[in-house]
């Protein structure tokens, strides 16, 4: 009796102590819990504290300040964009490269037609650079059409916009293009708008990296861009919004696919698998369908994924397709246990995802354009205003019949043009005297505007760097005139660099207005030299007599096309 009462106490007493410690470690279980639920709920709220506001395409969203984010893939009219910082001397240089490595290139068939036209763009919203249609390839034969035999060929030619604005490089381009279709991107590039400071415009358009494109646009130019982004602190959680416009709408919404996922599934998985919601939901008046869904992965992970999804339009560019998604637990190595807990990881997506609105517009006041800039020939009569600073050439005088104040005479933009004083030859009389006489012409002097510098051009005072000659190149650059290079596409405003043979022959200006080589004149072939800049006395810790220039790479624009330095009835110079 005492022997069964003993081994039952005992057993009691075990029994008390796993109920203690079960119950102990329950409980210890619930305030972890607890206390992670309460640190995830200040994390959350310390997030969403501060939060930066992100244009993406014609959406804006509300993002946490730590959040690292970049659009990418972004696509307008069947054109890939990228764009990116470079100083423009930097832009100008890899410009006029490209066009070199495009020219030598040889074409489909091996000759040397493989760059087709080169285009200067200047646009209104200070963007500027080239276009260029280049790498033709054909396909042609004959292809089963029903019992007929039919004879096909299909043309595609890349183009490429390489365009600078406000520090800021873009370029915009397609690899295979319909050679029918190519004067969509000058169009395209015309809309360009430089964003450096990524703000969200006021004015309606499409917003890429650092930049956004002017309306109008239509759905079937199929604008798409994608953000991805993630928090420094919890690299396990990733986000992504895709934007895709004219598109035609999928089949079956999110809620209906999902459906008949879970549908499809053992029921070994429907154990891992379970949807926290699932419905409807409209956010800033757009409907859609959300999906938030918590996965326990087979290395006992639990992880979530959040999805809001609309289905879009095929022709509203208001309306896209649209897909926004937050996944916890993402790792390089396989899946990890969300940083967040359930309950705060959803209050983080319902705080963002709340926030996915349409940007607000306001109409774009017109601007005046801008008058186009007055051309060398120009003629402007005494007494009107002048309508362009420069070197004026008087009509009247000539034939030993001076002007006072020169043949040739600087006159600021909007000042009056003067009538001529003429200056006829002296007599031996006057001469003795001391005397010359001067008379005004009956007609009103006609002055022609032959030159745009503002000062006389003057030598250097230190050698400038020279030319390597065509025949040291070894490049034949005989009879070819001006002409004939504006049918190879040499346009005015074409940039080269230190190092490539010179286009075109004709006058050409270093883009460094630090440089002492202004506006000089190079034959076609020549190897275009570097720019020469001067050296202050003690630079360097050079002494006062020792090198007075130094030598650096530059650009070199086209300002005019000339077969000769000098050529009949052109001045002195580029601007004659």
């Amino acid at each position: 009796m005492t022997h069964w009462f003993r081994n039952g106490l005992a057993k009691l007493l075990a029994g008390i102590v796993i109920v203690g410690l079960t119950g102990a470690w329950a409980f210890g279980e619930v305030r972890e819990k607890r206390e992670t639920a309460r640190r995830d709920e200040q994390e959350v709220a310390r997030m969403t504290k501060g939060m930066k506001t992100v244009c993406i395409g014609r959406f804006l969203l509300d993002m946490p300040e730590e959040a690292r984010l970049e659009l990418v893939r972004p696509r307008v009219d069947g054109f890939d964009i990228s764009s990116f910082d470079e100083p423009e001397a930097d832009f100008r240089n890899r410009l006029a490269q490209r066009e070199a490595r495009l020219r030598a290139a040889p074409d489909r068939l091996g000759g040397n037609k493989n760059l087709e036209s080169v285009r200067e763009v200047k646009t209104e919203n200070g963007v500027s650079g080239k276009i260029f249609v280049h790498s033709r390839n054909v396909a042609e034969g004959t292809r089963l059409r029903g019992q007929e035999l039919e004879r096909y060929r299909d043309e595609g030619v890349a183009v490429e916009a390489l365009v600078h604005g406000q520090g800021m490089s873009f370029d915009v381009s397609a690899s295979d293009y319909d050679p029918d279709l190519i004067e969509n991107l000058p169009t395209l590039v015309a809309k360009l708008v430089p964003n450096p400071e990524n703000r969200a415009p006021s004015e309606s358009g499409f917003c890429v990296h650092r930049a956004w494109f002017r309306d109008p646009l239509s759905a079937g130019q199929g604008e798409e861009i994608i953000m991805r982004a993630g928090l420094p602190n919890h690299p396990d959680m990733q986000f992504m919004l895709i934007l895709a416009a004219g598109n035609k709408p999928d089949r079956q919404s999110l809620l209906e696919r999902s459906a008949e996922t879970d549908a499809k599934l053992s029921a070994a998985d429907r154990m891992h698998v379970s949807n926290l919601r699932e419905a409807p939901r409209t956010i800033s008046g757009i409907a859609g369908d959300e999906l938030i869904t918590r996965f326990a992965e087979k290395n006992d992970a639990i992880v979530y994924t959040f999805w809001w999804e609309v289905n879009g339009t095929a022709d509203n560019v208001l309306l896209p397709h649209l897909s926004f998604t937050m996944e916890t637990g993402k790792s390089n190595n396989g899946p990890v246990p969300s940083s967040l807990s359930q309950d705060a990881a959803m209050a983080l997506w319902d705080k963002i995802s709340s926030s996915i609105r349409l940007r607000p517009t306001q109409e774009r006041k017109p601007v005046a354009a801008e008058p186009p800039p007055t051309q060398l020939g120009t003629y402007a009569l005494a007494g009107e205003r002048c309508p362009e600073s420069g070197w004026w050439l008087c009509g009247d005088g000539g034939k030993g019949v001076g002007v006072l104040g020169g043949q040739r005479q600087y006159i600021r933009k909007g000042e009056r043009m003067p009538q001529a004083l003429l200056l006829p030859p002296q007599t031996l009389w006057e001469k003795l005297r001391g005397m010359q006489p001067s008379y005004e012409s009956k007609n009103q002097t006609a002055w022609k505007l032959v030159d745009k510098r503002n000062r006389k051009r003057v030598p250097s005072p230190v050698p400038l760097a020279p030319a390597t000659p065509v025949a040291a190149a070894g490049i034949s650059g005989s009879g070819i005139g001006p002409r004939i290079m504006e049918e190879q596409g040499v346009a005015v405003g074409s940039f080269a660099a230190t190092g490539v043979p010179c286009p075109a022959s004709g006058w050409w200006r270093c883009e460094d207005p630090r440089a002492l080589d202004g506006t000089r004149w190079f034959a076609q072939g020549s190897l275009l030299p570097s720019a020469t800049f001067v050296l202050p006395p003690g630079a360097f810790g050079r002494p006062a007599h020792g090198a007075r220039s130094i030598e650096r790479r530059g650009a070199w624009r086209l300002v005019r096309l000339a077969d000769a330095p000098r050529q009949a009835g052109s001045g002195d110079g580029p601007g004659a």
